[in-house]
């Protein structure tokens, strides 16, 4: 059984020819006096904990451009070189745990370079390794890529280690 649409006190009988309105809209003309009924109350909250790590990514590192030469983008003239995405993969117990922050996330926890870790307290040993997209482009190219690759920075295998701020 559906049920019927309850008319409110106030809302005008729709003319021939109009669709009446759902039931859970309000009618833009009528008052909205809840808020001075008290059903807005102000709530306290904690606010988590936030800690960051830096590891800036771009163009000119000799690791992106030795990437760049290896695959023979800068031979046919592709020096023009980006990264798409990043991803942090850390941990702050031995990789029994592991996490990983992607720049693609909403809201974006990336930003020049800091990655902003939720629950984590400041001085808190961070370890972690990155993995980068890498695109080329000729520098008369005004959109895509000519080719794309990922790349790891992992300190030779150690991984690195930050105490987050």
């Amino acid at each position: 059984m559906v049920p019927a649409m309850v008319k409110a006190p106030d809302e005008p009988t729709p003319s021939a020819g109009t669709l009446p309105r759902p039931p859970f809209l309000p009618n833009p003309e009528s008052r909205l006096d809840f808020l001075s009924r008290g059903y807005v109350r102000p709530v306290q909250t904690q606010v988590p904990r936030t800690a960051a790590v830096h590891f800036l990514v771009h163009e000119g590192m000799p690791e992106l451009r030795a990437y760049a030469q290896a695959r023979g983008w800068l031979h046919h003239g592709f020096h023009r070189l980006t990264t798409p995405w990043i991803e942090l993969h850390w941990t702050t117990d031995g990789w029994a745990t592991s996490h990983v922050l992607k720049s693609t996330d909403v809201p974006c926890p990336v930003m020049n370079g800091w990655f902003s870790l939720a629950g984590v307290s400041p001085g808190t040993e961070v370890e972690f390794a990155v993995h980068v997209g890498v695109a080329c482009h000729a520098d008369s190219d005004t959109a895509g890529a000519r080719d794309v690759g990922d790349l790891w920075f992992n300190n030779h295998g150690q991984n690195y280690r930050q105490h987050a701020k």
